[in-house]
């Protein structure tokens, strides 16, 4: 779109002025954003990073092999076919006027056996943020009807886009630029050069509209502020802040967030005063947490069958109307299948197999949030709450309300599958 506001004059003007991106600068985000890869093939071993290939006729389980030629670690990958191409982001942070500019350059590595690989990277968006925490970017054209966000035309230039919300303004690059420039109050409110793993354009613009987030990385409670920025807002009028302060007043560090806010709805159920350390600051949070939830568990176990009837087939009334639509989702990628949660009772059952708070803490009442169960061989493993809002698993928790080994292969497939969710709400 054409500029027509001073504003948008001034973006355009900077970010003409804006110096080209070094050839240095993207050959330091090639070497953080890949790793290095082999493949086997009939008991040959290709490194794709050099071109080197061997026998291996003794090769023990291991996921890792050292190439003779190159000497890299490299980690064997059986995503290959006829090729293998990995796609990233890394971001450049930096200054101008009075813009606080995140710079986001896409980079792509192509590798084939017998072949060193082939390295392209193109800027792709450049985020303008104003001293009030509001947000304009120019970016280029991405494909029409494509299922992905994030399918750039890289013929096309950075151009100026409408000022609304698109995912596109919360991807999360794999590195950002050592080299850091950022604006005076930025550094007034907080930040000290580290992002947490929080996208850099999402936490600088919190930093500037939001006091509780400058709050909470001032007092280093690093996992409440990730809580607090993805979609769950900390209200200072609300229990959470009124307990916040007092582990702040007492240098308590919340280590887990959603553990340590689920833990508060029982401390409230059960009428525990959320102005005292003794219960907001527990040595031992999930101990504290273990023991009320199963107090409760085996409340609502002891209540009579007829009761315990009526409760559910209430509910379920509530539950079937508001998620229906997402019925018969399932995801399945070798001995791992994940189903949606479709009646109370499986609640019920979920939270009594694995011992956590899907249940009690009544997640089916939840509006903004989609309960999955992911099993591995039949097995329940573990419970998933995913945002409707932003479409992130905000927990993925199984026995004990701890991850499994099988956590990071559950989240891959969710994140490979969120489309089909995004499908089902669309259509609803």
């Amino acid at each position: 779109m054409k500029p027509k506001s001073q504003l948008e004059h001034a973006i355009v003007t900077v970010s003409d002025s804006l110096p080209a991106i070094t050839k240095k600068q993207h050959q330091l985000a090639f070497s953080k954003c890949f790793s290095d890869c082999a493949v086997l093939s009939r008991n040959t071993i290709f490194c794709l990073e050099c071109g080197h290939s061997w026998k291996d006729l003794n090769r023990h389980q291991n996921p890792k092999v050292t190439c003779p030629n190159c000497s890299r670690k490299l980690q064997l990958t059986d995503r290959y076919a006829n090729g293998l191409k990995e796609t990233d982001y890394y971001q450049i942070v930096t200054t101008e006027q009075d813009f606080q500019i995140v710079r986001m350059v896409c980079v792509s590595k192509t590798m084939k056996k017998l072949q060193k690989p082939s390295y392209f990277a193109h800027e792709v968006m450049q985020m303008f943020i104003m001293s009030d925490g509001s947000m304009r970017y120019m970016s280029k054209n991405v494909m029409g009807l494509s299922m992905y966000i994030d399918q750039w035309v890289i013929s096309s230039d950075l151009s100026l886009k409408p000022n609304y919300d698109t995912p596109r303004l919360r991807l999360t690059p794999s590195f950002v630029q050592p080299k850091l420039k950022v604006l005076p109050i930025i550094k007034r409110n907080g930040f000290n050069g580290k992002f947490h793993g929080i996208a850099p354009q999402i936490l600088l613009c919190e930093l500037l509209n939001d006091n509780v987030a400058e709050t909470l990385l001032k007092c280093n409670q690093i996992d409440l502020l990730y809580y607090h920025i993805r979609n769950n807002p900390i209200k200072k009028d609300g229990k959470i802040w009124g307990a916040l302060k007092i582990c702040i007043r007492n240098n308590y560090i919340v280590t887990d967030a959603k553990l340590w806010v689920d833990y508060l709805e029982l401390l409230e159920y059960y009428w525990k005063d959320l102005k005292s350390a003794k219960y907001v600051c527990p040595i031992d949070l999930r101990k504290a947490h273990d023991k009320l939830m199963s107090r409760k568990q085996k409340e609502i176990m002891k209540m009579t069958f007829e009761e315990n009837k009526k409760q559910i087939g209430k509910n379920q009334k509530h539950y079937l109307k508001a998620k229906q639509h997402f019925f018969g989702l399932i995801f399945s990628e070798k001995n791992i299948s994940i189903s949606v949660i479709e009646s109370v009772k499986e609640f019920l059952e979920e939270g009594c197999y694995h011992n956590h708070c899907v249940f009690t803490n009544e997640y089916y009442k939840k509006q903004n949030s989609l309960i999955l169960s992911a099993k591995v061989d039949g097995i329940p493993t573990e419970t998933i709450q995913l945002s409707l809002e932003n479409f992130e698993v905000l927990q993925s928790r199984g026995r004990g309300n701890k991850a499994s080994k099988h956590n990071k292969q559950i989240l891959s497939i969710m994140k490979r599958n969120l489309h089909q969710v995004q499908n089902r709400m669309k259509a609803a």
